[in-house]
Order: structure tokens, then C-alpha cells, then sequence
């Protein structure tokens, strides 16, 4: 009889998992449809940058930029521009947090632990814009205008005029 139940009570369990599975998996949809990243891989990334008291650019291996906009303002990390992680698994999450390092009779100390939201991809250009602070404006890319001393190319099977 105990075997019995141990035997229902392990397919109750698995069904009962089951019906949660949808549920999880609509998560994992919204997550996408947002173009955000609940981590990053901590062996790709190149550089940080804070930006200010909420945004830190994370240039990563490849030439891909996330922007992590963390959900409350961390003004220390504004002012001292440098934070340290720690993270068990080679990868940084919006569960994790960052700690301010600051600089105290010369040597850094840790500060306030402020939490990291998702990643998003971002532009170049955007990532520039960031840094040079709310006013920037985005340079369009640089187009040369066809020089109109130079005659036009003729087109294979169009009429040519004399």
C-alpha cells in the first residue's frame, strides 16, 4: 500500500507541475517580446560604463551593448562611476545586485548594493548618445551625395540619348 501511494503521489506531483509549465513559458514569451534579457554572460563582457545614478552600459565581446537600467536610483553610483558583482554562476542577472566602490583614504571601499534590471540591446549610437546625457541628439550615419560632376552610369538594356 505505501508503495502505491508513494507512486500517486509522485504522478499528483508531476501533473500538478505540468499545469504551471504554460504559465512559465507565457513569462518567458513577455520576456522576449520586450527585447530585454533577464542575464548576460559575465566571460563576454569587455567594459562598463555608468552613465548615472540608473543606467550601466555593459560592452560585451563581440561588439554588442547591453543597457541595464536598474529599477531604483543608486546616487553613489553616479557620483563614484564604479561597482563591483559577485555572482556564483558566469552569468549577471536582473536578480542580482551591484555594490558601489568607494574611495576612502585612498583605497576602494564597498558601498551601497543597488539591483540590476533586464538587459537591452542597444545601438552604437544610442550607447553614445547615453553618455553624452539626456540633450544628445543622435548623429544620423554620414551618406556621401553622389557627385553630380561625374557622369551617370549607363544601364545595361535602357535607351542611350545622343
Amino acid at each position: 500500500m505505501k508503495i502505491r501511494s508513494i507512486i500517486l503521489t509522485g504522478v499528483f506531483s508531476a501533473l500538478s507541475l505540468s499545469a504551471l509549465a504554460p504559465a512559465h513559458a507565457e513569462d518567458e514569451i513577455e520576456q522576449m517580446e520586450d527585447g530585454g534579457e533577464r542575464c548576460i554572460d559575465t566571460r563576454r563582457i569587455s567594459t562598463t560604463k555608468v552613465v548615472d545614478a540608473q543606467t550601466i552600459l555593459f560592452h560585451m565581446r563581440g561588439g554588442v551593448i547591453y543597457r541595464n537600467t536598474l529599477p531604483i536610483k543608486c546616487s553613489a553610483l553616479a557620483r563614484e562611476k564604479r561597482f563591483s558583482y559577485r555572482t556564483s554562476i558566469s552569468r549577471l542577472c536582473d536578480v542580482d545586485v551591484v555594490t558601489v566602490l568607494t574611495n576612502m583614504g585612498g583605497g576602494l571601499s564597498s558601498g551601497p548594493s543597488c539591483g540590476l534590471g533586464k538587459f537591452y540591446p542597444i545601438t552604437k549610437e544610442e550607447a553614445k548618445a547615453l553618455r553624452q546625457g539626456p540633450d544628445a541628439e543622435i548623429e544620423p550615419e554620414a551618406i556621401d551625395p553622389a557627385d553630380p560632376e561625374q557622369p551617370e552610369v549607363p544601364v545595361p538594356g535602357a535607351e542611350v540619348e545622343e
